[in-house]
């Protein structure tokens, strides 16, 4: 009777344990989140850095041994450590702060890995490194504007204009700022696309602050009684940089983003007003319409004088100077690179191509390079390294689409959507449009590509015909063949052809691997033995003097 008794003690007493924990378990939540953190709160190193606050409901708890991680299948990614309580303790109704910045050597509550700003997940694991304890799948972020549960341990998600690290989460209530209607279109025929590549109707917002101000919230209205809410739940796309400028589109088509206003304005006058969150009014703007694509807008930024725009300025000062690009192409892009071509560091990412189509050089220093439309200068290449972002007349640059600015001038702060998106390069004033290409979905190690440099169709080119920084397709057309040369009968056999086996050349050659390096030399016309190994290579026409620019693509299997 007694080991009976014993036995049902212990096992309550385990039960009892087990729902203890479930219960502290319950009460530790994920609370807010900043994947992309510029100016708001800064670590003890006064870093800049993507955080994670964790809330803690309950009777104290130390983390030690908790994981941490922004991948389901591998929760173990972080370790809070065993040695510093300090760092891992949370009191009741206690806040705490990682940061997410891949710097575990600056302390204990550096985690080793980064968020990404444009949405993933994170997880906050038991010590069994199996068991979620909270987790969190937020959306793509805005830089300064915090993802966070609307109360501490609520249910509920929203936006934080004004963070709370540390601090009970609540919202502030911002004053509206001075803000501009700035310039107006009605009458939109093929002046601006939209996402969508429809001519909408459009309303451009100045932002004369030296902070960013987030349109969600804000109202438009006309005096014919239109009014529209901004949504609050895209600040993505309705938040608008400090001195930028930020587009709104009057097309009633509100499932096309945040930044599409169910408004319907006067074709012929009328007038706009803006009222923030708070009621107040930030501005009212008379408009008039005039010849089709002609915009109304001020004179210069903010100012009370207005004029016609038969060259509109939309998302850019309205006093632009217009700098005409230098005739750049978008030649190749990869958008989802498993096996080919690598960066300068070996590693493989999605990629673009820029050629020079001019005969003099040219500096891509200070062009603007993006994957948003709506977000038109997206990255720019860096002024004061002219050695490395010169290209030569006819050359070719890989450009890494990777996120990661630390690696180079040619490493964009955005990666390429595998599903299709469209790639746009502007002039130094961030409005002249060089190329852009809107490509499809693109399997892997595939890129979609010129048929012919300069003026070929686009078309996929199979992992087997990618060709990063060299012709695409190699005729007497091609960039770097500049026609200088007669076109001569070039042939060679077989093809494909077997390493180490033999090829027939019609004339002496040169074979080049994609990255255009001359990686073996046939002296003369006749029969050579292949001793590259298996790749895809391009065989060019050399009568021994200069080069006769016939090429021909070369598989050796």
């Amino acid at each position: 009777m007694r080991i009976k008794s014993f036995l049902l003690n212990f096992i309550l007493l385990i039960l009892s344990v087990m729902s203890s924990e479930s219960s502290i378990y319950a009460q530790t939540k994920i609370n807010e989140v900043l994947a992309s953190n510029q100016l708001a709160y800064y670590d003890d190193f006064f870093e800049y850095d993507d955080w994670l606050e964790i809330y803690h409901e309950g009777p104290i708890l130390n983390l030690a041994g908790y994981y941490l991680s922004d991948r389901a299948d591998s929760l173990t990614k972080w370790q809070f450590p065993f040695d510093d309580a300090g760092n891992t303790t949370i009191l009741p109704g206690g806040h705490m702060i990682v940061w997410l910045d891949n710097d575990a050597e600056q302390g204990s509550n550096h985690a080793t890995f980064k968020l990404s700003p444009d949405g993933e997940g994170v997880y906050l694991t038991q010590p069994d490194g199996v068991t979620i304890v909270d987790s969190l799948t937020f959306p793509q972020q805005q830089t300064d504007i915090s993802y966070g549960r609307e109360c501490d341990g609520c249910e509920e998600w929203i936006y934080f204009n004004v963070p709370t690290p540390d601090y009970s989460n609540a919202v502030t209530q911002l004053t509206t700022p001075l803000l501009y209607i700035n310039e107006v279109l009605i009458s939109n025929t093929n002046n601006l696309l939209d996402e969508n590549f429809e001519a909408d109707s459009w309303v451009e917002i100045y932002n004369p602050n030296s902070f960013q101000v987030n349109l969600g919230g804000f109202t438009f209205s006309t005096l014919e009684g239109d009014s529209y809410t901004v949504v609050d739940n895209l600040p993505w796309e309705t938040t608008v940089e400090e001195g930028g400028f930020l587009l709104f589109w009057l097309d009633g088509d509100m499932d096309q983003g945040g930044h599409h206003l169910d408004i319907d304005p006067d074709i012929s006058s009328g007038t706009l007003i803006l009222t923030g969150p708070d009621e107040d009014v930030a501005d009212v703007y008379n408009y008039e319409v005039a010849l089709a694509n002609n915009s109304w807008g001020r004179v210069s930024d903010g100012s009370p004088s207005s004029s016609w725009f038969s060259t509109p300025t939309p998302r850019v000062s309205n006093t632009l100077l217009i700098i005409p690009p230098a005739p750049l192409i978008i030649n190749e892009l990869m958008s989802a690179n498993l096996l080919d071509t690598t960066d300068e560091s070996g590693i493989h990412e999605d990629w673009f191509e820029i050629v020079n189509t001019s005969e003099y050089a040219v500096d891509l220093a200070g062009y603007y390079v993006t994957d948003r439309l709506n977000n038109p200068m997206k990255y720019q290449f860096p002024l004061g390294i002219p050695d490395s972002t010169v290209i030569e007349p006819g050359g070719y640059v890989l450009i890494f689409a990777d996120e990661d600015g630390s690696e180079g001038w040619n490493h964009t702060n955005f990666k390429f959507n595998s599903s299709g998106e469209v790639l746009v390069l502007r002039s130094v004033d961030g409005f002249s449009i060089a190329d852009s290409v809107h490509f499809p979905s693109l399997s892997l190690d595939n890129s979609w590509g010129r048929d012919i440099d300069l003026t070929g169709d686009w078309r996929v080119f199979t992992a087997e015909e990618t060709t990063p920084e060299y012709c695409n397709v190699c005729t007497s057309s091609s960039i770097s063949e500049n026609l200088i040369f007669p076109f001569s009968e070039f042939v060679s056999y077989p093809n494909p052809v077997q390493a180490n086996s033999s090829i027939v050349v019609s004339h002496p050659s040169e074979l080049h691997d994609l990255k255009g390096r001359v990686v073996q030399r046939f002296l003369y016309a006749g029969t050579h033995v292949i001793t590259v190994p298996r790749g895809f290579y391009f065989l060019q026409e050399n009568d021994g003097y200069e080069p006769n620019y016939n090429v021909i693509k070369i598989v050796v299997e």
